[in-house]
């Protein structure tokens, strides 16, 4: 099976080495790391079109597969990735192990999770990993589960436009209370803007802030998570809302009156021509 590694924590970050090493040990698994050479976190799902990117070999202790650094962002290393790097079809893009959780709208600003976005865009499964920790984190049982899992969606496929997003809580295996299978939360964040002075006495702000509590729910990535539960919630790439698309039709007058077109759209969407009067 051939993977592709990517996060954006940086090519030298643990998290990514960690499960690097783990998927080594598979059996038949062809891994291949592709990261940004530098801190890429809550870069969203940004790519580089206005210039060059640069893609570097690295030398890691002990790794046996390759890896990369590349001067550009999360979804510029899966794009890179599979279509310069890797000699052939990708099996899975596996993005992570990200230093602190993804959870709840995070997703929307996360390098991670979009780094495993491009990798479905694509056409590849996808699975992000997060460890829910700051402080000394540690990977090990975070990678042996991504490999676990890995093992199953390379057997089981998943459905097209679909990835799964992973939140392995802070806690030795033995001490996890299980695997959750869980919804998006309403995580926000109270956020503020604190105003500082550089040396030279000009004013610049720095985004500050914490995230609102909410109810706990081991429904809810961010419940199941401090439950001690590891979460895995279906993210699904089809962003249309159908229940409200039905109730704008009824719009569909005011919005084209005054437009003085023949051409329009009947009730199902498809195109018609309406008479010449």
């Amino acid at each position: 099976m051939r993977v592709l590694l990517v996060n954006d924590d940086g090519v030298y970050s643990q998290g990514i080495q960690t499960l690097r090493a783990t998927l080594e040990e598979r059996t038949g698994w062809e891994v291949y790391v592709v990261a940004p050479d530098r801190q890429r976190s809550a870069s969203g799902h940004a790519i580089t079109l206005h210039k060059p990117l640069y893609l570097d070999p690295v030398e890691i202790p002990g790794a046996r597969s390759p890896v990369y650094a590349v001067s550009g962002t999360p979804a510029d290393c899966t794009k890179i990735g599979l279509l310069a790097v890797l000699p052939g079809p990708c099996d899975l893009v596996i993005s992570g192990i990200n230093r602190g959780g993804n959870l709840g709208f995070d997703v929307l600003y996360s390098g991670t999770v979009s780094a495993a976005i491009e990798g479905v865009i694509m056409g590849v499964p996808a699975i992000a990993v997060s460890l829910a920790a700051w402080e000394d984190p540690d990977y090990g049982p975070a990678a042996e589960f991504t490999a676990r899992l890995a093992e199953l969606v390379a057997r089981e496929g998943l459905p097209p436009g679909v990835l799964l997003n992973v939140n392995v809580p802070p806690l030795p295996a033995e001490r996890m209370a299980g695997v959750a299978l869980t919804v998006l939360s309403r995580r926000m964040y109270r956020d503020r803007f604190e105003k500082r002075l550089d040396p030279r006495g000009r004013p610049y702000y720095w985004l500050a802030g914490e995230p609102v509590q909410e109810p706990p729910s081991v429904e809810t990535d961010v419940g199941a998570v401090r439950a001690g539960y590891i979460s895995v919630t279906a993210l699904h790439l089809q962003l249309s809302d159908h229940q409200t698309m039905a109730r704008l039709e009824a719009w569909r007058p005011q919005l084209e009156a005054g437009l003085g077109t023949a051409r329009g759209l009947d009730a199902a969407g498809r195109a018609q021509v309406r008479p010449e009067a």
